[in-house]
């Protein structure tokens, strides 16, 4: 037996020591190296708990690994280990005559005296120190290390799962940055889905994972997927009532101990553990993280979840980038072939008749032979103003045969950008594409005027939500916007673009009006009306 003093030098240093580790697996080690050595016991465990109070890991010195191996399974906190104290210890003289002797697995080597206690960490209890079988009766002296040795080995631990949190958090940042990176190269953006999905498995260890996007009539679709049965989860849509649904309303994450909820699709009874990310971007959930483990694998903690939330949220917004820019691009060259086609009018068209025109003017005058070589030049000035329409017409057919409802969706992605929120939308798409069936000016207007006065919105009116409603009804077509921003005064002294708006609707028999929506308010608010009529 030590004395004293050289007991206490021990135990200084095995605290340093422990203190001194970063990982984990080296700290526990050290930890029942230390209890072992100051007390004398023949075996130390010590057993990881989760937030339930079952064995999660199981960590064992003096026992051979082939015992560990019979044995298969850690031993659960119940008999003997089922009394250690959350606070202080429990002594045993010999586990064999003890009331509460059960529970130790079969193949497990018979234990004498035992001393066990709880290493509490971040206010709970992380895992229970066994130590067992010293030749005599544990002291007085043996409590008091131990007890020391479990606080500074709660201290360990916390720094070390510190340390591996912020190790966790830059591998999640840097895999976000790559999967941003990819998103805008404007890469094959189903490749930017499967990088998310897969990035989410390897880093969060889970057994399965699913990215879950919006759907057809408000559906949530499992629209990505990767690991164990990824194959049964693809396509699978979210119970409108369960947990996962909630989740993408609520834009809170969660962890639960099994995938939770009274709602659960079938295929995802037989996991385990489970996590969801909402993915979250000006404020609203533009999809769903979804992980799970095994059955009776290592629970997610809130660390766990902090981490694939702030992934989450930040594929969230590579994604809203990807689409803006996609859509930003694809507008970019449209109009641009717009712009082609009203040069090739101005300039080139025009030149070229009165080009023609000229030339007839001089046949008319000069010798017939002359006029005839003339007339031969002008039937080449003829066909290239021929050549000159019809690319024209294909430039201009870029842009005006695309669906009314898919230009009118790419407006408001834009107008997203500009507003910096998403506008409430409200439209009649199959009524307003036959009003403009035959009728591709009445299509050009109606995205020029929806941009003009969301435009107006974001420059002028400070609004925080802008109502945007298309109809077509009767005969004729209408746009309206409404927000709820300083109101129309002074608008038309801004060159905001509604004397343009009005011309546009009296060309077609129609009307533009801009009146305050709450004229009592201090911020009364605008509604903007341009009603016109329909091709027939």
């Amino acid at each position: 037996m030590p004395d004293a003093l050289t007991r206490e030098r021990a135990l200084a240093e095995a605290i340093i020591s422990l203190n001194s580790a970063l990982d984990l697996p080296a700290i526990l080690d050290a930890f029942l190296e230390a209890a072992t050595d100051l007390t004398g016991a023949r075996y130390a465990a010590i057993n990881v708990l989760d937030s339930h109070g079952r064995s999660q890991s199981f960590h064992a010195r003096g026992m051979d690994a082939a015992v560990l191996e019979r044995i298969g399974r850690p031993p659960e906190p119940v008999g003997v280990l089922g009394e250690i104290p959350v606070e202080g210890t429990l002594a045993v003289h010999d586990v064999l005559t003890h009331p509460a002797r059960t529970g130790l697995p079969e193949g497990h080597p018979p234990l004498t005296t035992f001393l066990g206690t709880s290493l509490r960490v971040g206010g709970r209890v992380f895992g229970q120190l066994y130590l067992a079988n010293k030749a005599e009766d544990f002291s007085d002296e043996d409590r008091r290390d131990v007890r020391a040795l479990a606080a500074a080995a709660s201290v360990a631990i916390d720094h070390a799962q510190l340390y591996d949190l912020a190790l966790a958090r830059e591998r999640w940042l840097a895999a976000a940055h790559a999967i941003t990176a990819h998103l805008l190269a404007d890469d094959d953006p189903e490749e930017g889905l499967q990088a998310i999905i897969d990035t989410a498995l390897e880093l969060s260890g889970a057994s399965a994972a699913a990215l879950v996007l919006p759907g057809v009539d408000d559906a949530w679709v499992m629209e990505v997927t990767a690991g164990d049965g990824a194959a049964q989860l693809l396509g699978l849509e979210l119970p409108p009532e369960g947990t996962g649904v909630g989740v993408i309303r609520s834009g809170e994450g969660l962890i639960a101990p099994e995938p939770p909820g009274a709602a659960v699709l079938e295929a995802i009874t037989s996991y385990g553990p489970s996590l969801y990310a909402p993915l979250v971007t000006q404020g609203r959930a533009v999809g769903l993280l979804m992980l799970w483990r095994e059955r009776g694998g290592v629970e997610f903690e809130s660390s766990d979840l902090s981490v694939a939330q702030r992934f989450a949220s930040q594929a969230a917004v590579a994604l809203s980038m990807s689409e803006l820019s996609h859509v930003r691009s694809v507008s970019a060259l449209l109009e641009e072939r717009a712009r082609l086609a009203d040069d090739l009018h101005d300039f080139v068209s025009q030149e070229l008749f009165a080009t023609a025109m000229q030339i007839e003017a001089i046949a008319e005058e000069v010798p017939d032979e002359t006029a005839t070589r003339l007339r031969s030049t002008l039937e080449h000035v003829k066909r290239a103003q021929h050549e000159v329409r019809g690319v024209m017409s294909s430039l201009a057919g870029q842009r005006s045969t695309e669906p009314i409802a898919e230009r009118l969706r790419r407006e408001l992605m834009i107008a997203r950008g500009s507003l910096g929120f998403e506008p409430a939308v409200t439209a009649e798409w199959p009524d307003l594409a036959d009003a403009v069936a035959g009728d591709s000016s009445l299509a050009d207007d109606l995205i020029a005027v929806a941009r003009e006065l969301i435009s107006n919105v974001a420059r002028h009116a400070d609004a925080s939500a802008v109502r945007i409603v298309l109809t077509a009804d009767d005969g004729r077509v209408e746009v309206r916007v409404e927000d709820d921003g300083i109101g129309p005064s002074g608008a038309t002294q801004r060159h905001s673009g509604t004397s343009n708006l009005a011309n546009r609707a009296l060309r077609r028999n129609g009307t533009f009006s801009l009146v305050e929506r709450w004229p009592e308010r201090e911020r009364p608010g605008c509604i903007a009306v341009w009603n016109v009529e329909a091709a027939r």
